[in-house]
Order: structure tokens, then sequence, then C-alpha cells
């Protein structure tokens, strides 16, 4: 579904030059509750239109960052740039869509965070942030409130020029530093377990050295 049009204070404007609210009076006439039709098909929406005023002059780039940028992807050869975007590397990821509440256990917590734990405790270790995203989707479409009208939720995602591959676990890098090591260490007095385990623990320790340096 795609539309082009003029936009005012983030609606949507007609060719009568009315103002349209894109979410009530179009997107959610395509939920299941309005269009049984198209339960469970794909739904895009493409919207090009104004959504405020402001405008992007863009950041300078230093010179030194634009040589670490990807000049191309796959087939599609890219120019140097000496700007980007003012909006950029931003993923939103909100418990639920516009309109709708967020669903709580008093017990284990909300519905959204429970499925998060759950999705990056399993996966973190060899999985990016937007892969785990469509995990977390996928778990809490399948949960549902215990009373008789049966709740059910949606979260939402939003990427904001954000292309790259976010992991959130460093331990992966030691076990495929270490993951073909044996030969290094056979004539050693250490059996290879022992040496690579030695190894591991302070290569670790290095690591998250490193990274409560970051992030204090």
């Amino acid at each position: 579904f795609c539309i082009m049009s003029h936009g005012s204070g983030g609606n949507l404007v007609d060719i009568q030059g009315g103002e349209m609210d894109v979410e009530e009076e179009i997107v959610k006439k395509f939920y299941g509750t309005q269009c049984p039709a198209l339960q469970g098909k794909p739904k895009l929406f493409l919207l090009q239109y104004c959504r405020g005023e402001e405008l992007d002059f863009g950041v300078e780039l230093p010179t030194e960052s634009r040589e670490a940028l990807p000049l191309n992807i796959g087939r599609l050869k890219l120019r140097s740039i000496s700007k980007l975007p003012g909006v950029t590397d931003v993923l939103i990821a909100n418990s639920t869509v516009p309109g709708f509440v967020s669903n709580r256990n008093t017990k284990h917590g909300t519905w959204f965070f429970q499925c998060l734990v759950e999705v990056f405790k399993e996966n973190a270790k060899h999985m990016d942030i937007r892969d785990m995203f469509d995990q977390v989707s996928r778990v809490l479409n399948e949960k549902e409130s215990n009373d008789n009208n049966r709740r059910k939720q949606t979260f939402e995602v939003t990427s904001r020029g954000f292309y790259k591959k976010l992991y959130f676990n460093p331990y992966e890098v030691v076990d495929e530093q270490y993951e073909n090591d044996d030969e290094e260490y056979k004539n050693d007095d250490d059996t290879v377990s022992d040496k690579q385990q030695k190894n591991k623990k302070g290569f670790r320790k290095r690591v998250m050295e490193a990274w409560k340096a970051l992030v204090n």
C-alpha cells in the first residue's frame, strides 16, 4: 500500500486539502478485526509525506570516518560521501503499537520484557539485534491473557538509518579465536583443554576490562 502526498502537523493531506490521521483512517482499516480477508497476509505500507516542518541539513563527516564507510552493497556501487543524515543508527522498539495498552503479569513482569529476555538469553551469542527482534515478535504473538477476553499484544520496531549488525555477546569472539588452536598446544606440559581454558579466562578478563572502561 503506497501513498505519496503532502503532510501537515504529522497528518496526511488528501487531494481536497483535508487532513487524515494515517493510523486511524488507513492503517487500522487493514487490521484483522476490520479486514478479516487479509488476516495472516503481509501488509506493507509505503508512506511518502511530510511529518513536520524541520529541515535536515545533515552532519559533516570527519575525513577519517569516510574511509571506513562501505562503498558498495552487493552490485550497488556507492560514491564516497562527506555527509550523513542528521538521523542515523536509530532502532526503536516499543512494547506495543499506537493506541494499545502494554500488558503486564503481576508476578513475571511485562510481556514484552519476558519475551525479550527469553530470546536474548537463547540467541545473543550468535544473532544480531534485528533478527532477535523478529524472534521476540514471534514469541510475543503466542502470548495471551488468561481472562475471558484472551488479550494479545504486538510490539513495534522502528529503524531510522539503522543498517549495521549489532551483537551483544563478546564471548562469541573468544570461542572463535580458540576454536582451531589445538595444534599449538599439543607438545605443552599442560593438556590442550587446560591450556585453552587458562588462555580463554585471561582473554575474557581483558575483554571485560575493556568493556567496563568503555561504559564507565
